[in-house]
């Protein structure tokens, strides 16, 4: 059993208790959830003070529309959506130039390839692996996030990104095909560096 997926039923039970007007409930959603939503909100616009706007906004929202919030079977993928719109609907607000669009850039100091290469300690490597996985286009970088460090599914994906879950599949495919172009040059420059020693 994965210990790292959250107990959907306590999950559930800690969201109806919020919904009911606890705030002890709702203090624990904000808690467990204001770190990895400002991290994904600042991986999407890389702006400190308006990523913390939308997050509090979201919070704040979530209490005030608690009696009419719907349940939901994941608390993560609720929220994440939910600030992945607040983040493309109020930029344009703050004056700020760049529109969000399909061009927008996904930035994330990648740690990723600690789980795919997590027995091998080659510094060299890593970067490269890092380097590989920064250089995927932005929804392709997004995915993979949502994938692997957040663990959403598919389904969860492609309501929080807003494209179906066929195109969740294909940007995904992408990046693996991507990623495995490059894997076999980046092996062999491992195995090159170790023939050196």
């Amino acid at each position: 059993m994965d210990t790292r997926k959250p107990n959907i039923t306590a999950e559930s039970e800690l969201w109806n208790r919020f919904r009911a007007g606890d705030r002890t409930a709702y203090t624990q959603i904000t808690t467990a959830y204001i770190n990895p939503l400002f991290n994904y909100g600042y991986r999407i616009c890389p702006d400190r003070d308006f990523v913390k706007d939308c997050v509090q906004e979201v919070f704040i929202e979530l209490w005030n529309r608690r009696s009419t919030i719907n349940e939901t079977q994941s608390v993560k993928w609720y929220l994440f959506k939910a600030v992945r719109l607040r983040i493309f609907r109020e930029l344009p607000k703050w004056g700020r130039n760049e529109s969000l669009n399909d061009d927008y850039q996904f930035t994330v100091e990648f740690n990723i390839e600690s789980r795919l290469i997590a027995d091998l300690e080659v510094q060299e490597l890593s970067s490269k692996v890092k380097a590989v996985l920064n250089g995927l286009p932005s929804r392709q970088r997004e995915i993979m996030y949502l994938r692997f460090y957040e663990e959403l599914d598919f389904e969860q994906i492609s309501e929080i990104m807003q494209i179906s879950r066929q195109s969740v599949h294909n940007l995904l495919q992408k990046a693996y095909h991507n990623f495995r172009g490059e894997w076999n040059t980046l092996l062999l420059l491992l195995l090159m560096g170790e023939a050196k020693f």
